[in-house]
């Protein structure tokens, strides 16, 4: 009963906190982790959840992350790749080192294989939080696709150096210099990678045979596929299940509009809205459940060092992200192909890529694990700098971030209004040569055609002006306006009536829901 109760209480504060959110207009993550803060320290709630890391782990990462991957243009995320790289793997290696070194000078007693361990912990971005947020905030395609494209990959590269320096401090073994360091970084980067792709190919074998079998079977193999994929590759291949899930998302999303029908795209874009949005509510709001355990493991630390020393670590953190960026940004243009290919970086844009450092589920998981370590020294305050991390980058970074870019005069860039606008004039002067090729063949009534061609040309109309212009058809531009404010005129009285008859008690539920399906795409085909 107790855990009915916490999973209801779980779903009021997403709703309640999310509504706030709105509300306020602040990025949902940062008021979930204040919230689960608070929400902590109310002693009649039963919400002193003790997670076990790798439930948390395997429940809510793989979905996140393939989802995002799934909505990841392949196009960018490839163009990006250098500057994705160089923050995914360099960043997160010197973020290690060096709070690995830092931690060891200033916490007395604490090794250097365990800095190792906190450094680990601590330097990759989230997936979750940095997409959450970049795409609130309206940044350019390029920021965007970079801080997406480096938090579905800087995990792995984290994870593997977590767990090469637990095994370091089992053994009592140095870290830095061992040749295998960077083989089992690859072994499991490249091993994830293939396990994902033969995941891919497997789900889209089996997707195409059971696509006419309905949308709840299609949906279900969708909210299926991360958890195989990752599975197969964390406990059976011992490879990255993070890179696993991202390759499985990237290719599958890739391949989806040749594969998936209509019906099924549109219920799973809203079956998949409503899951990310839970997850990361949930998500968030544990993060910040957490503390008053955290602060209870706490007891036998001196205050206020604890708290200075995490400060001092956190500040480290945002350091040295700042000073990696700028010469991973601009010293690469030393190169003339670089110099060829690529724009010159905008400083502006490139401060808002270094502010975007927000951690999350990530290093709390990985925080968490050291409960199963008893042998790990000082594991309770490694888990609190962790801990003050997270909650440092998502609330102060997260909420200094809108001022930051209007300070700096960073918005959108407008590229996808651009393409989006290419793409539709492209489509319809195409949809008009084959309306002129059917109507030279005469395969069809002259009739059916020009009705065709009508709902066309209204769409065209409705587009942009420029192209009405074009096609000679400014003159009909108010006409067409008219015409469809009328017919959600007719849509809405037709909905009326509809609910009316339901409430008189004349017609079923069924009836109703289907008939209003076919009213909300018929009001959704006037938006378009």
């Amino acid at each position: 009963m107790q855990i009915a109760l916490i999973f209801v209480l779980l779903l009021s504060f997403v709703f309640g906190l999310g509504l706030l959110a709105r509300r306020l207009a602040i990025p949902y993550p940062i008021l979930f982790v204040i919230g689960g803060l608070f929400i902590g320290f109310i002693p009649i709630l039963p919400t002193q959840l003790t997670l076990k890391p790798d439930l948390f782990f395997f429940l809510f990462l793989p979905p996140l992350l393939y989802i995002q991957a799934f909505y990841t243009s392949w196009r960018d995320f490839s163009f990006n790749l250098r500057p994705i790289l160089l923050l995914a793997i360099g960043l997160v290696v010197a973020t290690t080192v060096t709070v690995a070194y830092v931690a060891h000078w200033l916490i007395p007693g604490l090794p250097l294989s365990a800095g190792f361990v906190l450094g680990a912990i601590i330097s990759p971005p989230d997936a979750i939080a940095a997409s959450a947020i970049a795409q609130r905030l309206g940044l350019p395609r390029r920021v965007v696709a970079v801080l997406e494209g480096e938090s579905l990959v800087n995990d792995a590269t984290s994870l593997v150096i977590f767990k090469v320096a637990l095994v370091a401090v089992g053994a009592t073994a140095p870290l830095i210099g061992q040749a295998w360091v960077p083989g089992e970084f690859v072994y499991v980067s490249v091993g994830g990678i293939a396990v994902g792709l033969v995941v891919a190919r497997a789900i889209g074998w089996v997707r195409r045979r059971v696509i006419d079998d309905g949308p709840q079977i299609a949906l279900t193999a969708s909210l299926l596929t991360p958890y195989v994929s990752y599975l197969l590759a964390d406990q059976f291949c011992h490879v990255s299940g993070v890179l696993s899930v991202v390759a499985t998302g990237l290719y599958l999303g890739w391949e989806a509009p040749e594969v998936l029908n209509s019906n099924i795209r549109l219920q799973a874009q809203a079956f998949w809205e409503m899951i990310v949005y839970l997850l990361n509510g949930i998500v968030f709001v544990l993060i910040g459940l957490q503390l008053p355990g955290i602060l209870r493991n706490m007891a036998e630390h001196w205050w206020p060092r604890p708290f200075c020393q995490a400060l001092i670590i956190c500040g480290l953190c945002i350091v040295i992200r700042m000073a990696w960026i700028f010469p991973g940004a601009y010293l690469p243009r030393l190169f003339k192909r670089i110099r060829d290919t690529e724009e010159k970086p905008d400083w502006r844009q490139v401060v808002i890529v270094g502010w975007c450092g927000m951690r999350g589920i990530v290093s709390l998981a990985a925080a968490l694990t050291l409960q199963g370590y008893p042998n790990f020294p000082r594991p309770h305050l490694v888990q609190f700098i962790a801990f003050s991390v997270i909650l440092t980058t998502l609330v102060f970074q997260g909420l200094t971030l809108p001022s930051l870019i209007r300070w700096l005069g960073v918005g959108d860039d407008g590229i996808s209004a651009r393409e989006e606008t290419d793409a539709r004039d492209h489509i319809s002067k195409a949809v008009f040569e084959k309306i002129d090729e059917m109507r030279r063949e005469e395969k069809f009534p002259a009739s059916a055609i020009d009705t065709v061609e009508n709902s066309y040309r209204e769409r065209a109309l409705i587009l942009h002006d420029d192209l009405a212009d074009q096609l000679g058809w400014s003159h009909q531009r108010n006409h067409v306006l008219s015409v469809r404010r009328l017919r959600r005129l007719a849509i809405a009285t037709q909905r009326r009536a509809l609910v009316g008859m339901r409430r008189a008690g004349l017609i079923g539920d069924d009836v109703m829901h289907k008939i209003e399906h076919e009213l909300d795409l018929e009001e959704a085909r006037l938006k378009s």
